[in-house]
């Protein structure tokens, strides 16, 4: 058997199985931080990742705040971009927009129909 991680021969006592590959124990760190992962990991493009790092990497960021945006909030979307919803307002009076509403997308910057 072959580590995934570091692509030698695994000839110890024990080994991990993550998503349909084998692991030595120690080669299961993360790939930015370089810390063990003992509960859980994150895998993308064959490697690992704590879910801190794989948040800051991977994760949808809000065009507004340019926080990570969860998997299972509400957001509202203008061609692109991808927001909050309480960040999903305008530029210059700061409503925040709905639903419906009539707005620009001009240079990155959410307006009302009437700042426009």
């Amino acid at each position: 058997s072959v580590c995934e991680g570091c692509q030698r021969v695994i000839l110890d006592r024990f080994l991990l199985r993550l998503n349909d590959s084998l692991w030595h124990e120690q080669c299961v760190q993360c790939a930015s931080c370089k810390e063990p992962l003992q509960t859980t990991c994150f895998y993308r493009d064959k490697k690992l990742y704590c879910k801190l790092d794989y948040e800051k990497l991977f994760a949808v960021k809000c065009a507004g705040c340019l926080e990570a945006i969860a998997p299972s909030e509400l957001v509202m979307r203008a061609q692109k971009s991808v927001y909050h919803l309480h960040c999903f307002c305008c530029c210059v009076c700061e409503r925040r927009l709905e639903k419906g509403d009539e707005f620009v997308l001009k240079e990155g910057q959410l307006l009302c129909k009437g700042d426009y």
